[in-house]
């Protein structure tokens, strides 16, 4: 497995989730699950499988500050900063160059940065005999996600033969891809969903770079033949203005439209039960997220959009929250059961302490730091602002202090 290189899309403005995810830091960039963030994620879940040196990350020039920050381990040159945002299919074309130079034979994930993935181990799993797949160069291979409702923000794929090529993985389900379907109205969905026989379209790719690379020259000629010109580039000074003219002059286009919806040489890996979401507006975050376990207990979200966030908090007894503050988070607290210490104040040194009981309110604006310790089994009613990336830790029992800027003194 020495020749797999994992490209990591980390492009786009996650403007589905605004105000959660800004133009400056998307939903890539934000720590919707914990304490990593969602491209940190996605790089966590396959480095069992390759190295950070065989792992690049493609990402704007705007944001290319904040991919070193979160990813100190990656090598600088893995960082791939496209001029301007032009779609997957430019973005596969130069990986593909890349890894193609660096391994003639190479075989290429193209994993977007900003899914979740809850099953980690089974998704390893599936990727291990997908890349045994691709390794013979002769397929273009993509994950099919088990559909569970009519969604009609995803694309959809059919797909019903299996394919019984030599040397399929035991225990994977491989079938020959009939069609694809972008975003079908609600009265087909539905259809798919009763027929059986449609997959969500993952967006997850597995390749040899220089397969998809024939496919593109065979469908999208005039990208190949820019892209192309950039191959000898490679390394020289020059690389980044040649780079800057290309894409300039490259319209926005998917690899899903331009290669996938064409090529005869499709398959599909089910992957049914790896706890797939693209995260692709509030409600499907909030099905994500709905339970979180914690170090102190667990919430439970039971209210999301982009103007408000509710949850439940239930902290153990004797547990506490980390001493800390929001930069733009206002929230109210509500004791609903038990009894909680709340230590507020505009900095460390004026904190005050409030005994809370049933029945009683706080409101926290942003900037004030506060600690809740749980004196009693607690089940605390929060309603804020939508910005759940939104807490900066001054101290936490629990090791989850990370640096941050002054708040208070």
């Amino acid at each position: 497995m020495n020749t797999t290189y994992a490209v990591i899309m980390a492009g786009g403005k996650g403007e589905r989730l605004w105000p959660l995810s800004t133009p400056e830091q998307p939903k890539q960039f934000l720590r919707l699950l914990g304490d990593r963030s969602m491209l940190q994620e996605t790089v966590a879940r396959i480095l069992p499988l390759i190295p950070p040196e065989r792992i690049l990350v493609v990402t704007g020039a705007e944001h290319a500050a904040l991919v070193r920050e979160q990813l100190p381990g990656l090598p600088e040159s893995n960082i791939v900063v496209e001029p301007v945002g032009r779609g997957t299919a430019p973005c596969v074309g130069l990986s593909a160059l890349i890894v193609r130079s660096l391994a003639p034979e190479g075989v290429m994930l193209a994993l977007p940065a900003d899914h979740v993935i809850t099953d980690q181990g089974a998704f390893q799993i599936l990727l291990e005999g997908t890349i045994k797949i691709a390794a013979d160069g002769s397929h273009l291979l993509t994950f099919g996600i088990t559909p569970d409702r009519p969604e009609t923000g995803y694309g959809y794929i059919h797909a019903v033969e299996p394919w019984s090529g030599s040397g399929e993985p035991a225990g994977l389900s491989v079938l020959r891809v009939e069609r694809f379907t972008e975003k079908p109205d609600h009265e087909t969905a539905c259809q798919f969903l009763d027929e059986g026989t449609y997959f969500w379209n993952s967006g997850m790719f597995v390749w040899r770079a220089d397969t998809i690379l024939e496919e593109i020259e065979r469908y999208m000629p005039d990208l190949h033949q820019s892209l192309a010109k950039l191959a000898p580039l490679f390394g020289r000074p020059e690389f980044e203005s040649a780079l800057n003219r290309t894409y300039e002059a490259t319209p926005s286009q998917s690899i899903d439209r331009g290669v996938m919806e064409k090529s005869d040489r499709i398959l599909l890996v089910a992957a049914p039960n790896i706890g797939w979401s693209d995260v692709g507006g509030w409600e499907a975050l909030k099905q994500v997220i709905a339970r979180r376990e914690k170090p102190w207990g667990y919430e439970h979200l039971w209210a999301l959009n982009q103007h408000y966030a509710g949850k439940f908090l239930h902290i153990h007894a004797g547990e506490s929250l980390s001493l800390q503050y929001h930069e733009v988070k206002d929230e109210t607290i509500h004791v609903l059961e038990g009894k909680l210490r709340l230590r507020i104040g505009p900095s460390v040194s004026q904190l005050q302490d409030l005994v809370m009981s049933p029945g009683d309110s706080q409101s926290i604006p942003p900037g004030t730091i506060h600690q809740m310790e749980s004196l009693e089994d607690c089940v605390i009613a929060e309603v804020s602002t939508p910005h759940l990336d939104d807490v900066v830790r001054l101290e936490d029992r629990y090791g989850r202090v990370k640096p941050a800027k002054p708040a208070g003194s």
